[in-house]
């Protein structure tokens, strides 16, 4: 009896125990089909980045990468056609106002500057020549004028003697005679007017001569000055204290009047040029402050300028500073700029999303506690600063959210996270 009786709990056993097994399974099975219908898309979890909202004061800030270069920049252009002879000074060298960087040469320049001067001589003859013509027959006319004037003069006193004798009536003086004297008078008169006119006449026509002599020799004078200069421009010499940043021609290269020759920069005197995002633009104003990094030192500075047009997705912000620069700064150094934009003493925010914008309603996948289920949440976003972005609604302090790129699968409500 007893043989029989644990024959019969062993044959149950093994009638039971597969039963068992098949409802674990099924209970497993259904458990994680329940937890596959929570959701709608499946991540994997080695492909997204996660953010925790924070509490607690929250700076705002707006980073551009950019340049140093020259506040002041000269370019020395070409003022006359010629040919590079010699460059004097090479690129990087600091050079002194006034002193020679380029020399050109242009012959015909020098012959036209000869004959010029030759020109302007033989005028100052000519107008010489002139002036002693006129003034001799200046002279002669003076003495016409004079015969004139002596004539009338001693017919005047004939005149009165006549008169007075033709009016005693003495008989001495007839009055045919009286007359004739009378008449003569009246006509060496008018000669010696007629004489005095054209004197005056001969001045004044002196005098326009002279200012027309005169006029034609200061246009020539001023040709002269003119070809002088241009003989001089073809010495090209640095126009302020300042660094040689480039030279664009070669010995024996032909240029044009107006072509730039060399370019100059003052090294003492750079500005930061920033290229900021078109999208993080928006609260950047003259006269916040900034922190440039050369990647060696740091320097502060202030936003002095900011581009009305948008280049290429970027607004350029031009950074003037506030204190000595390192002794690494130089034109065209790379530097990355950071623009204080406000703070805020007290603030949700969390590490900014891709494609976040600030000011904003948006979507945001949100985690649940144990991390495997993400539900798509709307949240209302505020100022955003150059990795976070403030929370204004929809999220609460250590809420973890996907920052990583969503926009493959936006359109699930919830995601499993594997």
């Amino acid at each position: 009896m007893d043989i029989a009786v644990k024959k019969q709990k062993k044959t149950l056993l093994k009638r039971v125990w597969p039963l068992a097994l098949v409802i674990a399974i099924l209970a497993i099975a259904l458990n994680y089909s329940a937890f596959l219908l929570q959701a709608d898309y499946v991540i994997d979890n080695d492909t997204l980045v996660y953010g925790e909202v924070k509490q607690g004061p929250f700076s705002i800030s707006v980073r551009g990468a950019g340049l140093l270069v020259p506040d002041k920049i000269k370019w020395l252009a070409a003022s006359v056609d010629g040919h590079v002879e010699r460059v004097v000074v090479k690129p990087g060298k600091s050079v002194k106002k006034g002193e020679l960087i380029i020399e050109l040469s242009n012959p015909r320049l020098k012959q036209l500057q000869e004959e010029t001067k030759w020109e302007l001589e033989a005028i100052i003859a000519e107008s010489k020549a002139s002036q002693a013509e006129q003034k001799s027959g200046l002279l002669f006319q003076k003495a016409r004028m004079l015969d004139a004037k002596l004539n009338y003069q001693s017919s005047k006193l004939k005149l009165d003697a006549q008169r007075e004798l033709f009016n005693n009536k003495t008989g001495a003086v007839s009055k045919i005679d009286y007359e004739k004297t009378k008449l003569e008078t009246q006509q060496f008169n008018q000669r010696w007017k007629i004489q005095e006119e054209v004197l005056v006449s001969m001045t004044d026509n002196i005098v326009v001569q002279d200012n027309a002599h005169n006029s034609r020799i200061n246009k020539m004078r001023k040709t002269l000055e003119r070809a002088e200069q241009q003989v001089k421009d073809l010495m090209i010499y640095a126009s302020l204290d300042s660094v040689v940043q480039d030279v664009s021609v070669e010995p024996g290269q032909r240029v044009n009047m107006g072509s730039n020759l060399a370019k100059l920069a003052q090294q003492d005197s750079l500005i930061a040029e920033l290229q900021v995002a078109e999208l993080l633009i928006g609260e950047v104003s003259i006269g916040q402050l900034v922190t440039i990094d050369t990647r060696n030192n740091t320097v502060s500075g202030i936003v002095a300028r900011v581009d009305p047009a948008v280049v290429n997705g970027n607004v350029q912000v031009d950074v003037t500073f506030t204190e000595a620069l390192p002794s690494d700064a130089r034109p065209d150094l790379s530097v990355d700029g950071e623009i204080m934009i406000t703070d805020i003493a007290d603030t949700l925010y969390v590490s900014r999303p891709i494609f976040s914008q600030r000011q904003s309603n948006t979507t945001i996948y949100k985690l649940n506690q144990d991390g495997n289920l993400a539900q798509r949440t709307q949240v209302k976003l505020g100022k955003g600063s150059i990795n976070q972005i403030q929370v204004i609604e929809g999220l609460a302090v250590g809420d973890r959210v996907i920052i990583s790129d969503s926009s493959s699968w936006q359109k699930y409500q919830k995601v499993r996270i594997n």
